[in-house]
């Protein structure tokens, strides 16, 4: 099933994002965006799905995402048992492309940084000592702000780039991304992506567009030949797909994690997008 494009709004005092995650468990679904991501992972574990490729992550895990590569990270049952002792806690990066540009990348000095950007493309992982010096890095920038934090930014690139990594994707993986370049479509698909496990109603999402909820209706069939209450639950199931393929939850558990309102409901929208029963696809992917 296809990702879904995340549009990333930056602060107006800063050209690329940096934060810091705390909260109970991953939930962005199977998505992309123009740009590249640096993610460092200080306590949780699961797997990351990266193009092709499905990896084990924990404490001490640093990645690097090129633009458009379709990417999510999934955490293991345990938390998602309200257990205050599991959660999330990590460091995101973002930025784009146009942060160095072509002209920039053409200078002997910026060699590493060229190498790094265009290995990028397929998803980097980078050995713990690397991830332990990038992660101290990260950490003063977040105390930092201004050009300080831009110098301590080009600095992490750098030696990322000078250090040994392994790439995510496989060798034949090959990206086909349709980028969502319609304004208004971005805006519907960033609120419905951040929205989606829960219940959003016609109403609401019609404002976000600017639109009345007729209009809005004609408008999003126009666009994607389906309803939005088609798009919903598609990304509802294709993030239920991740879990059912390599999780172990329950097939309840999973139908509330993906925004149904009851367990029947999953199944027959399940059945009715992929063909099968959650747990006949679940049963698909067994060893």
């Amino acid at each position: 099933m296809k990702p879904f494009k995340e549009v990333i709004n930056y602060p107006v005092d800063n050209s690329f994002i940096i934060k810091y995650d705390d909260f109970p468990h991953f939930t962005f679904p199977w998505h992309f965006h123009d740009e590249y991501e640096i993610v460092y992972i200080i306590k949780s574990f699961g797997k990351k799905f990266v193009g092709d490729s499905v990896l084990e992550f924990g404490p001490g895990d640093l990645s690097i995402f090129g633009s458009k590569l379709p990417h999510f990270y999934m955490n293991d049952q345990v938390y998602y048992n309200n257990d205050p002792n599991f959660i999330v806690n990590a460091i995101v990066v973002q930025f784009p492309p146009s942060y160095f540009p072509p002209s920039q990348l053409q200078r002997p000095e910026f060699g590493s940084v060229k190498k790094l950007l265009n290995r990028a493309s397929v998803g980097l992982s980078f050995l713990s000592e690397t991830a332990v010096n990038g992660g101290e890095i990260l950490m003063e920038m977040l105390r930092t702000n201004g050009m300080e934090r831009h110098l301590l930014f080009v600095k992490l690139i750098n030696y990322l780039g000078n250090c040994e990594s392994k790439p995510i994707a496989t060798i034949d993986y090959t990206n086909s991304i349709d980028d969502l370049g319609e304004p208004r479509m971005a805006k519907i698909y960033r609120f419905t992506t951040r929205n989606y496990n829960r219940k959003i109603s016609l109403e609401e999402v019609s404002s976000i567009a600017g639109m009345n909820s007729a209009a809005f209706c004609r408008f999003f069939k126009q666009k994607t030949g389906k309803t939005f209450a088609q798009f919903v639950n598609e990304l509802r199931i294709n993030y239920s797909c991740k879990f059912l393929k390599h999780g172990i939850q329950t097939v309840a558990n999973i139908s509330n994690e993906s925004g149904f309102n009851n367990l029947s409901n999953f199944n027959r929208q399940f059945k009715r997008f992929i063909g099968k029963s959650p747990s006949e696809y679940r049963e698909l992917f067994k060893e």
